[in-house]
This record gives C-alpha cells, sequence and structure tokens, in this order.
C-alpha cells in the first residue's frame, strides 16, 4: 500500500478512469458540504498571495488497480473519497463553462488535464465513472450537455455556476483553477492488486467517514466479486430491489434481521454481528446470501408496511402490531414469516401468533412491565419454541413475563392510557368496540377520543363549578387520578360539541352515537369517581376476553 499526500492535478492528469463500485452508495453531498467546499477555496485564493506554498488538506482517497485495466487507460476502482473527487471535478466543469466565454485553450486544458481522456473513445473517455444511478448524470455534466436530471450532482453544480458567475468579476479565473489543481491536497492510497482494499476502507472509516451499516454491509459482500459484471448483476437482481422496497428503512432492517439468530447487538454493530455470516469469497456464495437477505427484506416490508400483505387477516393484525409500536417482536416474527413462506405453519395459525403478542405486549403495558425487557425476550424466543407445536409452546415461554387477569384489570383501572398517545389509546377503545361485532363497520377515522370528565388542559382548578360538585370535595385527587384513564375515555363524533358541558348534557349528545360503548350511559345520572370505576370494570370484562391470559 502507497499513501502519499499530492495535489489534485496528480490524481487526474493522466490517462485513467477511476471507476466507483456499482455497489458503492450514491453521491450524497448536500448544501452544507458543497459551501464548506466553496468557502475554504475562497479562503485559500485570498491568502495565496502571501505564501503561494499554503495548502488546504481534503481527506484520503482509497484506489485499487482494476486487473482488466486496458493498455492505454490505467483503471482503478475508487473505493473511498468518491464524494469529494466527484464535486470537486463537477467545480472544474462549472469553471470550463466559463471559460468558454473567453479562452478555449484553457477549456481544452481543464478538460483534457483533469475531466476526459482525449483521444480516448467510450468507455474509456471519462476519468471518472460514479456508480449507479449517477453514471448518466455526471457523465452530462461533464460533457456540458443540457438536460440533466434533478439530484443532488445538479444540486452541486447549479451551487457552482451560480457562485462562479456571481464572482467572474471579483476572482480572477485562471488564478482559481491554478489553486484548485495546485493548492488543493488528497492523501492518495493506492492498494496493491494483492493486498485486501476493503480492510483499507473498512479502517478508513471506523476512523469516522459517515457510512451507515448497510454501506458497510452492501461494501463488504460486493468487495469480494472480482467481476464487475457479476458485481452489476447480483446488485440489480438483489440488493437494488432492496434498497427501492425500504428505502430509509434498510438499515434497520438489517439490525432486526441481524437479531433474529439469537444474539442481541445494538444498531452500531449490526455489520460486525452480520460480518462472519457475509464471508464469501466467491460470486455464487455471495449470491446466496444476497438472496436470502433479499427474501427477508420482504417479510419485513410487509411487517412495516401493512399494505404490502397479500394476506388480509395478517395485514389487518400487522396494522394492530404498527399502531402499537411492536417493533421489539421483528426478529421473532421474520424466523415466524420465514416458516409461513415454507410452509411450516398456517395463515390461521400465524395469526393467533400474532394475537398471542399482543396479548403479551399489551398487557405488560397496562402493568408499568420494563419495556427494556422485550428485547432480549423477543430475540431469544424463536429458537426455545417447539414448532411442532408451537402455541403451545409461544405461551408456555412467555408466560411467566405475562401479567395475569387480576393485575391486568388493576393496570386497565389506574393506568392513563390516554397520556401514552391517541394511537396506543384509540386502538383499545376501537378494539373495544368492535368487540360488540357490529352488522355494519363502523367508520372510527371521523371518530375522536373525548374525556368524559373533561381534562381541561391538564389543570383540575379550570373545572367548571357543575363539574366540581358532581366530583365532590375531593374533586382534584379524582381528577388527577382517573382523566387520562380508560374508564373515562370514549369515542365520539361529538367531540368539540362535548367539550367541558356538564355531565347530564354530554349524556344527551352521547345518547345520540352509533357506537355500543356509548350506550352505556344512557342509565347513568351522574359522573364521579364510583360511576368511573364502575365503568373501568365493564371494560375490563371485555379487555380481558381480547387480550387473553397466556394459560
Amino acid at each position: 500500500m502507497l499513501a502519499n499526500a499530492v495535489q489534485l492535478h496528480k490524481i487526474l492528469n493522466s490517462n485513467l478512469q477511476m471507476i466507483v463500485p456499482i455497489f458503492q452508495r450514491a453521491y450524497s453531498w448536500k448544501y452544507e458540504q458543497v459551501k464548506t467546499l466553496w468557502d475554504d477555496i475562497l479562503k485559500l485564493y485570498n491568502n495565496i498571495d502571501k505564501n503561494e506554498e499554503t495548502k488546504h488538506f481534503l481527506g484520503p482517497i482509497v484506489r485499487v488497480e482494476v486487473s482488466t485495466s486496458s493498455v492505454d487507460t490505467k483503471k482503478l476502482y475508487l473505493i473511498d473519497g468518491q464524494q469529494r473527487i466527484a464535486t470537486l471535478m463537477i467545480l472544474l466543469a462549472c469553471l470550463r463553462n466559463i471559460f468558454k466565454e473567453k479562452d478555449d485553450s484553457v477549456v481544452r486544458k481543464i478538460e483534457s488535464g483533469y475531466l476526459l481522456n482525449y483521444g480516448e473513445l467510450e468507455p474509456n473517455r471519462y476519468k471518472l465513472i460514479l456508480s449507479e444511478p449517477d453514471r448518466d448524470i455526471f457523465r452530462k455534466i461533464i460533457s456540458s450537455e443540457e438536460n440533466v436530471q434533478e439530484s443532488k450532482l445538479k444540486d452541486t453544480y447549479k451551487y457552482f455556476t451560480k457562485k462562479l458567475k456571481s464572482q467572474k468579476v471579483e476572482l480572477n479565473m485562471e488564478k482559481l483553477r491554478r489553486i484548485i489543481i495546485n493548492n488543493l491536497m488528497l492523501v492518495n492510497i493506492d492498494v496493491d492488486k494483492n493486498e485486501n482494499p476493503y480492510l483499507i476502507f473498512e479502517s478508513l472509516n471506523a476512523k469516522g467517514t459517515p457510512l451507515t451499516q448497510a454501506d458497510l454491509i452492501r461494501n463488504y459482500i460486493f468487495m469480494k466479486i472480482s467481476s464487475e459484471d457479476e458485481q452489476k448483476e447480483l446488485y440489480k437482481r438483489y440488493w437494488m430491489p432492496m434498497e427501492l422496497l425500504l428505502g430509509d428503512g434498510l438499515e434497520n432492517f438489517f439490525w432486526r434481521y441481524s437479531l433474529k439468530d439469537g444474539t442481541f447487538v445494538k444498531i452500531k454493530r449490526t455489520y460486525s454481528n452480520l460480518k462472519s455470516d457475509l464471508e464469501t469469497n466467491s460470486a455464487k456464495s455471495a449470491e446466496t446470501e444476497l438472496k436470502k437477505l433479499r427474501e427477508y427484506s420482504v417479510y419485513y416490508s410487509r411487517l412495516i408496511s401493512p399494505d404490502k400483505e397479500p394476506n388480509s387477516e395478517l395485514l389487518k393484525r400487522f396494522i394492530r402490531h404498527n399502531r402499537w409500536e411492536i417493533g421489539t417482536a421483528y426478529p421473532f416474527l421474520l424466523n415466524i414469516y420465514k416458516d409461513y413462506q415454507d410452509q411450516k405453519i398456517s395463515d390461521e395459525v400465524f395469526c393467533q401468533i400474532l394475537e398471542i403478542i399482543e396479548s403479551f405486549v399489551i398487557r405488560r403495558f397496562f402493568c408499568k412491565r420494563p419495556s427494556n425487557r422485550l428485547n432480549r425476550l423477543f430475540i431469544s424466543l424463536y429458537k426455545n419454541l417447539d414448532i411442532t407445536n408451537i402455541i403451545k409452546s409461544l405461551k408456555y415461554n412467555l408466560l411467566d413475563d405475562c401479567p395475569k387477569d387480576e393485575e391486568f384489570g388493576e393496570g386497565l383501572k389506574s393506568f392513563p392510557i390516554y397520556s401514552s398517545g391517541t394511537e396506543k389509546c384509540s386502538l383499545v377503545l376501537e378494539t373495544i368496540e368492535e368487540s360488540f361485532h357490529h352488522k355494519e363497520p363502523v367508520h372510527f377515522e371521523n371518530l375522536q377520543i373525548e374525556h368524559i370528565m373533561p381534562q381541561v388542559q391538564g389543570d383540575q382548578n379550570r373545572l367548571p363549578p357543575q363539574w366540581k360538585e358532581m366530583l365532590g370535595k375531593n374533586y382534584k385527587d379524582v381528577y388527577s387520578k382517573y382523566v387520562h384513564t380508560l374508564g373515562n375515555l370514549t369515542l365520539t363524533g361529538y367531540n368539540q360539541e362535548l367539550s367541558i358541558k356538564p355531565f347530564l348534557e354530554k349524556k344527551e349528545l352521547l345518547r345520540q352515537s352509533h357506537l355500543e360503548m356509548n350506550k352505556y350511559f344512557e342509565t347513568i345520572r351522574k359522573w364521579d369517581e364510583e360511576e368511573i370505576i364502575k365503568r373501568a370494570d365493564f371494560q375490563i370484562k371485555i379487555a380481558k376476553s381480547i387480550w387473553k391470559d397466556l394459560e
């Protein structure tokens, strides 16, 4: 491995072609990073007259020679530093465009020296080939073509174009060109063909280059494949579909996937945890691993985006899990989905499993059981199951950590569910309403959560006098203890009209409701601590029949 601090022109001024591997991440520099580079160059410009030897270091680039280099054009993989090299070349292309107005000789100098391999035809003409989907956009910018599609590359191009045009009078463009190519320095690391370029790449990025865990995983797999054609084929067949399917959720998928075999790691250690599984020395073994990742990414996409699930019964249950945010169960459910896909379990059994997990999590939630226990519990759960009797085995493994009916009832009565967010609270109330088995579906999207005893912005002193009188002399204690609990909550389409009205007026409006849960209030004459507890007891019986004990 050879490492040298070199000027930009020594990187670009020869017949070479740097290829960003197809699997590398796309160009990602944003306005702040481009502006910082421009500001640094302007500082250099303003200080250079004092000392021509002033340099500005931009960091490292790592290259490894491609074994199929042509006779006339040396080809190298650019495995680190592609963001800054691409940005500098766009700046030089913008500067070239300025010179088109006054000096063709400088235009040719910039193009032949830093942008293009003059005299070469495709595919050797361009000094830098970016990864997909940036290749065509970058080529158009370097070739000074029109109709460049919107992208971060075009944003950078527009930024530099605007700056150069607005400062044509203040800046000496030839001086600026010399500063860019002579006074901007890079640490160039050329890796010998016999060395492992990935170890160098990994070492550099461990020291702070902002790569995601998904980036590291992708690079590790594809850099083991020597043939670029095979890289392209496997990338398009397996990796690109995962990126399109999951988008920003890709890193979380790899984390959940890495946990499914029973070992807990933090998300920042995902790559390290998967590294041994990803160890591969051939395209065939790489394809096996990529195929497996792609398969599980489909399962994961259905867990986090239930609308992608083709089975309507699973879809309904995935939606419920999402509303309750049961993400800790994903590693376990990836294994279950695989069994379902392999027809080891039926969709009916899968639905039962989802219902058991929902009951387990909701019971623990109302009873204030620590949620940090769930991570490790669900991660190790699958390997402890008896797949031949999975429902009985699942209940057995969760039983000791699941609250019994008595504890669950007390939790339902006292826990301020509304304070945990309207999504969880709505799900509980909607599920209770659905338990009455309406002949026609209820459109819950038109309903809101209503506090029977009004919440008055969390200040019991703002309760109207009629409410204070009805609640009794201990109204402050009753308010703070019950206002956000299940017994005091319902669903209604008359939320605004009900507001802080006295109970008997609220009761008349609730009588117009088509919801079964609101028929409860027809015979109630007052609303105080005793009545809130009675209604809670009524709801508790229903809740216990929905989110069942595991015994």
